[in-house]
């Protein structure tokens, strides 16, 4: 048609169109990676911003906080880098955390900038990379910035580059890489059970050693693949727990009669049970990794800020704090810290009143905020605020948004043993750090003391559920904090005290353990459990009772009991001079206010019966008799378990006694790694295999995002294997027992 360019008019100014593209491309030379290896001209709240040009990429889908990716504190965080004169702009590459926003910023002058490019979010999880072509800019000055999301920001790499974006080589995505690690870890399972059921007692050197070759082999696989996928993530970590509960378990079961076609070659089923031992009290330790983050250094620390910004002040100031003061104080101090002493900016912050343990705002309390400083001296209200400023860099902003918890539950006794520890030193990383090793060295002391009291086999099975249950677990455990196993420690003490008849020493550790956490009582009642049964006994057949025959059947009890009443007595006195005898009533009304509550994570009697839900306390009403049924019997149980039984097995069999009698939390029922010493007399593997199993079970149990539905799970699987090892207790030996090796 008239006034239409024709197709060959078209098709000539397509061609010039071409060439001259391709003419300019030329031009400037193949595509350039503005920023490879370039250092940054300013970075504000940028830890370690070399990390962003360093060419490095993690897996993708690897933790925002992997080694390779550089933490952005905040919204307001930046980094910026001068090119030295314009450059031409094409093409953008960036990889950073999945559900933010990362901006890319231009300026020909470095002060004036304009948004060139935003990365959005992208719907998988963990580091994630984004690119986008035909920019078509021109700059001298780069700026990056975050903004949106979770405000967890991270950046692995930028790269802008003067042409196309070439074809990066990435790494395995972090999917892959973690599958991987668990698959070695069950090759490791089952290599291990190639070498201990192809061994046996005469096998010759040359033989063990080639059946040594698949687990040294599935170790080293493992080991590259772990290096590969470093940090770990919390389902890989549970493969660990369940693999190092199933090796152990695969020695044990070599050892049992019923399978085992010639004895077992004694040193490789050491060997396993000891592998097993050792990854599970890594795992207990996080495989070594940091688990909590420091905000303001922008890194993973060891310190379990959350634990220790209440129980670090709580020991060190109880005096001014006693149980109801450290939110308060700590909402006043951040006033005048952070908020230049106005209490009314920070007046709609949600704080639980421990008075009550109802949450009540910041303008609600000021009046009792003021009057717990009035009862610092200057000069300790000032050691306070200083000691609060490692808490509050640690945990950035939401220092001021989690004093809604329960505050400290500890007993004025524990208040006593935890200022030699974190009483008399300055609030920082490394001192929390240092202290945090404590606890190590008593679990690693108490190893030593079961080996050496009841075998070896018995220890590194007992040290397998130790570290391979996740009972421990509540999204992070405890290791990091400080004196949080003191009382299972003791308990641990206290059994190997008994095994060795060290009566009075064992009644120390026990009333020692019980002034600490209460759950060591039951442990007493184990103890005085078969007095009480020959007392019902000569009771139901009308016989006479005296002192001086109770005395005679069972004085090594006595002896106990009167060791517990000692240290209690002492504990009671020396706590109650050192901050009053007042603290223990208030003690004591705190924990009952607490047992009224239904908590999440119960692992108990009550969870089994009514669950956590809202309809919980119907239910426990509802079912109040079937409760009370439930508690009789199991003392019931104990009482005719522990009938002729040595002391310290009687005092195991009166652990679970904790599930029935008391409403203990998940953490607390980490007791049952002494239940697996019953066996040391008359089997290990009836009384550990329902331990290991259970732990091998909690892989599946992990994966469950919903804790409360996790709790519910755990509850009656956790019941059915103490009621399997109370089974196996009842039972008479059907063999001579063999000594443990």
């Amino acid at each position: 048609m008239r006034g239409q360019p024709s197709t060959a008019v078209l098709t000539r100014a397509a061609l010039a169109a071409w060439c001259v593209l391709a003419l300019s491309s030329c031009a400037r030379g193949p595509s350039e990676n503005l920023l490879a290896g370039k250092q940054a001209a300013r970075a504000d709240g940028v830890a370690r911003p070399e990390l962003i040009t360093d060419g490095t990429l993690a897996a993708e889908g690897a933790p925002w906080d992997a080694p390779a990716a550089t933490p952005f504190a905040s919204e307001s965080s930046s980094v910026t880098y001068d090119l030295g004169q314009p450059a031409h702009i094409q093409s953008a590459f960036i990889q950073g955390d999945n559900n933010d926003d990362y901006v890319l910023s231009v300026s020909d002058d470095g002060r004036d900038f304009r948004e060139l490019w935003i990365a959005r979010p992208v719907g998988a999880p963990g580091l994630r990379g984004r690119s986008t072509e035909g920019l078509g800019a021109s700059a001298r000055w780069l700026r990056l910035s975050s903004r949106g999301g979770d405000h967890a920001y991270s950046v692995t790499e930028l790269q802008v580059w003067t042409g196309p974006l070439p074809t990066l080589s990435t790494a395995p995505s972090s999917e892959i890489l973690a599958t991987r690690v668990r698959m070695g870890f069950l090759y490791l399972v089952l290599a291990f059970g190639v070498v201990l059921f192809t061994t046996r007692r005469e096998s010759s050197t040359g033989v063990v050693a080639l059946a040594w070759l698949p687990p040294a082999a599935a170790a080293a696989a493992l080991l590259s693949s772990i290096a590969a996928a470093w940090p770990l993530g919390a389902r890989e970590l549970s493969a660990a727990r369940a693999a190092a509960a199933a090796i152990t378990l695969l020695g044990l079961l070599r050892g049992w009669d019923r399978v085992r076609r010639a004895p077992p070659h004694t040193k490789t089923v050491v060997a396993a049970c000891a592998t097993g031992a050792l990854l599970a009290f890594a795992c207990f330790y996080n495989l070594g990794r940091p688990q909590f983050w420091h905000h303001g250094k922008q890194r993973p620390m060891f310190v379990h800020d959350t634990d220790m910004r209440i129980y670090q002040p709580f020991a060190k100031y109880f005096d001014e704090l006693g149980y109801e003061g450290i939110y308060l104080a700590s909402a006043q101090a951040y006033a005048e810290d952070e908020r230049g002493g106005s209490v009314d900016a920070i007046g709609a912050t949600k704080i639980r009143d421990l008075h009550d343990f109802r949450l009540r705002t910041v303008a609600e309390v000021r009046d009792d905020m003021l009057k717990v400083k009035q009862r610092f001296t200057p000069e300790r209200w000032t050691e306070f605020k200083n000691d609060l400023v490692f808490f509050r860099a640690a945990m950035g902003p939401t220092f001021i948004t989690t004093l809604d918890d329960h505050g400290a539950n500890a007993p004025p006794s524990w208040v006593w043993l935890a200022r030699l520890a974190i009483g008399h030193v300055p609030a920082t990383e490394t001192t929390l750090t240092i202290a945090g090793l404590i606890d190590a060295v008593l679990f690693l002391a108490m190893a030593w003391a079961i080996w050496a009291c009841f075998g070896l086999l018995p220890m590194l099975a007992a040290m397998t559920v130790f570290g391979a249950t996740d009972l421990y677990m509540f999204g992070t455990n405890w290791a990091g904090a400080t004196l949080r196993h003191d009382w299972l420690v003791l308990l641990g003490f206290a059994a190997c005290a008994l095994r060795k008849e060290r009566w009075l020493l064992a009644g120390a550790l026990l009333g020692a353990g019980t002034m600490l956490r209460v759950v060591p009582a039951v442990g007493l009642f184990g103890v005085v459990a078969p007095a009480i049964a020959w007392l019902v006994s000569r009771a139901v057949r009308r016989e006479p009772i005296s002192v001086g025959a109770l005395l005679a059947a069972h004085r090594a009890a006595v002896r106990v009991v009167g060791g517990a009443a000692l240290a209690m007595v002492a504990m009671f006195l020396i706590s109650g001079a050192l901050y009053s005898f007042g603290s223990w009533t208030n003690w004591l009304v705190r924990i009952k206010a607490l047992n009224e509550d239904l908590a999440t994570n119960e692992v108990d009697l009550r969870m089994l019966i009514a669950g956590v839900d809202q309809t919980a306390g119907e239910l426990m009403r509802a079912r109040r008799p079937l409760f009370v049924a439930a508690q009789i019997a199991a003392v019931v149980t104990v009482l005719f378990a522990t009938r002729k039984r040595p002391l310290d097995e009687a005092m195991l069999l009166g652990l679970p006694l904790a599930l029935v009698l008391m409403n203990s939390l998940n953490y607390h029922d980490h007791f049952i790694f002494l239940l697996v010493l019953l066996g040391a007399r008359r089997g290990l593997l009836a009384f550990a295999a329902p331990l290991l199993a259970l732990c091998v079970a909690g892989y599946w149990l992990d994966l469950d995002p919903d804790w409360t539905r996790h709790f519910e799970v755990l509850t009656p699987l956790l019941f059915a294997a103490v009621g399997w090892i109370t089974f196996e207790a009842l039972r008479p030996p059907a063999a001579p027992p063999r000594p443990a090796t």
